[in-house]
């Protein structure tokens, strides 16, 4: 039996550790538009220090088997070459 693909969109939250900035918490979204309105939204109400909405193809989520993320926007403080990997 073949496994369908998931696109699954999510929003990966940044904030600042002992001054560091570090991963926060993953937020799951139902859409690529709801990713990067989130990511906006925790970064403008200071929920986070930066955020970057993304989407990513994945084959089977039990074993974490899929595409690399495509980052589709970022807001705040990130860190340094995630703005690299904006696909336009």
């Amino acid at each position: 039996m073949s496994l369908q693909p998931i696109v699954a969109h999510s929003v990966q939250l940044f904030v600042l550790v002992k001054g560091r900035l570090a991963q926060g918490s993953l937020v799951d979204c139902k859409g690529a538009s709801e990713a990067c309105k989130v990511a906006e939204e925790k970064v403008r109400l200071g929920r986070a220090i930066g955020a970057a909405a993304f989407t990513r193809t994945v084959v089977d989520p039990d074993y974490d088997d899929g595409g690399d993320p495509i980052t589709l926007a970022i807001f705040g403080k990130v860190p340094p070459g995630l703005a690299d990997q904006l696909p336009f």
